[in-house]
């Protein structure tokens, strides 16, 4: 600590160099000052004065401001004028950069026009005691270090999100885009520039409107990160002006001043929009017959077991003198006929659950148990339409329909020995009349030993 005198005044001034531990960036800080004007003691009463161990420290010196503007062959940190100088903003900006920190010596009674002193960081009063030039010189030091400091970290912040393969964006409390990486920006097809400062819906093209309706703009997400308050994974849909819907898989983190106050959120999101529907078609295919593009055997059971909450009827369905088709036509002629069933089936069966279980064997599972009047009603148009598709294809004119159907109205009757009693009815159609349907209940009594099903 010092005193010095000031217009007749004793003022005590602090003369250590600021504490800068704890916070230090990682990479080296370098400022660099011109002098214009100025003694040589006072370029070295600058040197002498200790930066924190990560600061660089470059100084060069010269009688004019053209001769500085030779010297300055990167971006500046400071301009020190000495009083003598003379200076326009402009040249200043021109020759240095208008975010160079502009340092003036004058007298205390010099009278500043507005244009200058909006353009002016720090104004040293001359003459200068020993005192108040280390003063002064450690204060300019301690801004530039900070400012420095603050542009490195906000560089590396900037690097690491850019680096990152998703997008990210830090939001405040009102919503507004404080910061973003490029991936943000490509994917909204916007400018850093034309996304800072906006919220949701100016950024990605939505009517104030569609954003005050709070669907696809992710506000729900934002509240629930507000109420717990800790790091959270999302899927989120958001609605984007060119590109659609949007699925992404977000990671939302609060983020609280030193009070404990939370001032905004982080985000980080992937686009899984592509990779959802590429999981969603490979799920098909391993549901999906290929063939017929019914369902398969394994997602017929899949399906029944999620679905099925009561009763439920099956319908076992086998196609007769199958083999003979495609041992005369060959398997091209089977693979058609196979094709016009499952279109047969679909039509007839449109709200029901339709599967191939393999080779010429289908079963249609309806969710109810229907009155015996209307499945008959069902199953003769099946039979008949079948038969009239067969007919128009002289290669098919020996096929027939056989049908075993089985009912329960409750789960109690487990889906195996649902399946097994309609397969029973169907094996009895076709030991004795083939191209019909036969109800399980009529011919259970009636069923040879490799009919007897569990009771």
């Amino acid at each position: 600590m010092v005193e010095v005198v000031v217009d007749g005044e004793s003022l005590l001034l602090y003369d250590e160099i600021i504490s800068f531990e704890g916070w230090m960036i990682m990479y080296l800080c370098h400022l660099f000052v011109v002098m214009v004007g100025m003694t040589e003691h006072t370029a070295n009463v600058l040197k002498s004065l200790p930066l924190p161990k990560d600061g660089r420290l470059r100084i060069e010196a010269a009688a004019t401001l053209q001769e500085a503007a030779d010297l300055v062959d990167s971006r500046c940190s400071a301009v020190v004028l000495g009083e003598h100088i003379p200076w326009k903003t402009d040249d200043i900006n021109h020759l240095f950069g208008e975010s160079t920190d502009l340092v003036v010596c004058a007298p205390t009674n010099t009278i500043w026009p507005q244009e200058k002193l909006g353009r002016v960081q720090h104004i040293w009063p001359v003459p200068l005691s020993d005192e108040l030039l280390r003063f002064y010189c450690r204060q300019l030091l301690d801004n530039l270090y900070r400012q420095r400091c603050f542009w490195n970290t906000q560089n590396c912040l900037q690097t690491v999100i850019d680096t990152m393969p998703g997008f990210v964006w830090f939001k405040d409390m009102e919503g507004h885009h404080v910061k973003v990486n490029k991936a943000f920006c490509e994917m909204v097809g916007k400018s850093m520039s034309e996304v800072l400062g906006k919220k949701h819906h100016e950024i990605w093209g939505i009517t104030p409107e569609q954003y005050a309706e709070g669907e696809f703009v992710c506000l729900e997400t934002d509240e629930a990160i507000a109420k717990m308050q800790q790091t959270t994974l999302f899927e989120e849909k958001v609605l984007h002006s060119r590109l659609g819907l949007r699925k992404l898989k977000t990671y939302k983190t609060p983020v609280f001043d030193e009070n404990g106050m939370m001032i905004g959120n982080i985000g980080a999101a992937t686009d899984v929009t592509e990779e959802c529907a590429n999981q969603e078609r490979i799920l098909q295919i391993s549901r999906t017959d290929e063939l017929t593009q019914l369902a398969n055997r394994r997602y017929f059971y899949q399906y029944l077991d999620k679905h099925r909450r009561g009763p439920l009827t099956l319908c076992y369905i086998d196609l007769d003198y199958f083999k003979q088709l495609n041992d005369t036509y060959g398997h091209q002629f089977g693979d058609a006929a196979l094709m016009m069933v499952s279109e047969v089936l679909k039509n007839v069966f449109p709200d029901d659950f339709i599967a191939r279980l393999g080779g010429d064997e289908f079963v249609v599972a309806i969710f109810s148990v229907p009155e015996r009047a209307e499945m008959c009603r069902i199953l003769d148009t099946l039979c008949t339409t079948a038969r009239n598709q067969f007919d128009l294809d002289q290669s098919f004119g020996h096929l027939s329909m056989s049908v075993g159907v089985a009912a329960a109205h409750d789960n109690k009757v487990s889906l195996d020995t649902l399946l097994q009693r309609s397969d029973d009815a169907l094996y009895y159609v076709k030991e004795y009349c083939r191209g019909k349907y036969v109800f399980y209940e009529d011919i259970k009594d009636k069923l040879t030993p490799r009919g007897i099903s569990e009771k």
